[in-house]
């Protein structure tokens, strides 16, 4: 009976032991999808952010082609004076481009940042993963191994309890003596009264 424990614990550690392994490679599959997110939140950031300096760009050029035209209607002498004067519209020109091109570079800026900082949570997901498969699988361990000394101490305890007598068994063999004994003292009782008479 102590052998089948043995095994059925046995079986227990091995079963523990490999939903330990199972447990780990869960966490880890996790922390891998972890980080292919976080490389691609990063690519996706970084695409992103160049379209904002492509805007960035375009504003700058408008810019220069509107400050051109500006200076070839002034020198050619069609200037509407209704308009305003060329000095006025390039100020105005400038203005407008220069605002306009430096939201485009803010928005590549915030958006590279921002695609950063959601990489780097994702990062940092992966590896509170990969720490809880760790600590998942130390504890699957622990249990498969207490329990194989768990049973291996009952088994151990349960072999010395045999090859000890109990108090009843003691007793037993007590009576069994005294009889034995009592037995013994009759038989030499009659032997003596044999050998009286053949006197």
């Amino acid at each position: 009976m102590s052998a089948l424990s043995m095994v059925m614990t046995a079986v227990s550690a091995i079963s523990q032991f490999k939903q330990a392994q199972a447990q780990k490679a869960q966490y880890e599959s996790m922390a891998r999808g972890y980080e292919v997110q976080a490389q691609y939140t990063r690519f996706n950031a970084k695409q992103e952010s160049l379209k904002h300096r492509k805007q960035a760009a375009d504003e700058l050029e408008n810019t220069l082609v509107r400050m051109a035209q500006i200076n070839a209607a002034a020198g050619a002498g069609h200037m509407d004076p209704f308009s305003g004067n060329p000095f006025g519209l390039t100020t105005k020109t400038l203005n407008v481009g220069g605002t306009n091109f430096a939201f485009a570079r803010s928005n590549e800026k915030i958006t590279r940042l921002t695609g950063e900082a959601q990489a780097d949570m994702q990062l940092y997901q992966a590896n509170r993963a990969r720490a809880a498969g760790k600590s998942a699988y130390q504890k699957g361990m622990f249990g498969a191994l207490f329990s194989l000394g768990t049973g291996a101490f009952k088994m151990h305890q349960t072999s010395m309890g045999s090859g000890i007598s109990t108090p009843g068994n003691f007793a037993t063999s007590m009576r069994y003596g005294t009889n034995f004994g009592s037995q013994q003292s009759g038989m030499l009782a009659q032997q003596d009264k044999g050998l009286f008479l053949f006197r």
